[in-house]
């Protein structure tokens, strides 16, 4: 009986010492992979950075100065005081990957550009926060919606979002909410998903409703 004890445990043996050597080779040339990486991020020479695709945030477009309210009045001098800056999408990226594309000397302004879209898309979910306790779903819904369009990653923009179409009786919109969050393949992409789907559990009867509703309107 201690035969087949002993052939079995010295197979586990093998197979651990396989796998520990595999694991080990992979680690090894992943870690050779970002040094390789890093000398050539280092050696990247520096780029024209002037004539990127910076975000320019519209002021007139958004509900600049409706509501005299303190902390939206706040918000909206953040927003106009950002929107003398450069901003840029960078989400995502590391420095390496920032040196290589844009040249090791910009890190820093680089660096400085994404935080600059991080700051804003923060704002822009505070703002429409505030703007839905006023009760002004339609000026809030317009801040989300510039929140999609430069695919803000804050994922309660686009349930807010959600929300201000419940309020405004659009709720076909939601789909087209949907849509862009799998295609972004955000973090809390279920977590998004899942609320949108609850805000409209059944579809049709919601959106017959809804149409029952504004033609009585």
């Amino acid at each position: 009986m201690a035969f087949p004890f002993l052939t079995i445990f010295m197979i586990f043996i093998i197979f651990l010492f396989i796998r520990f050597t595999t694991l080990n080779k992979k680690q090894e040339e992943t870690y050779n992979n970002f040094w390789d990486k890093e000398q050539d991020a280092e050696n990247t020479p520096t780029k024209d950075i002037s004539n990127l695709p910076y975000i320019k945030i519209p002021l007139s477009s958004l509900p600049m100065g409706k509501w005299d309210d303190d902390e939206i009045r706040m918000i909206e001098d953040n927003i106009t005081e950002l929107s003398t800056k450069r901003i840029l999408n960078l989400t995502g990226k590391t420095n390496t990957e920032l040196k290589l594309e844009y040249g090791t000397a910009n890190l820093n302004v680089m660096s400085e550009i994404g935080e600059n879209y991080n700051e804003l898309t923060i704002l822009l979910t505070d703002y429409g926060k505030a703007l839905m306790q006023k009760g002004d779903y339609d000026s809030a819904a317009s801040v989300f919606e510039y929140g999609a369009a430069i695919k803000s990653d804050v994922s309660s923009n686009y349930m807010l979002l959600g929300d201000c179409y419940i309020a405004l009786h659009q709720a076909r919109k939601i789909e087209a909410i949907k849509e862009q969050v799998l295609s972004m393949h955000l973090l809390l992409e279920y977590k998004i998903i899942s609320y949108l789907d609850s805000l409209t559990p059944n579809t049709e009867d919601f959106e017959m409703n809804t149409s029952s509703e504004e033609s009585q309107k």
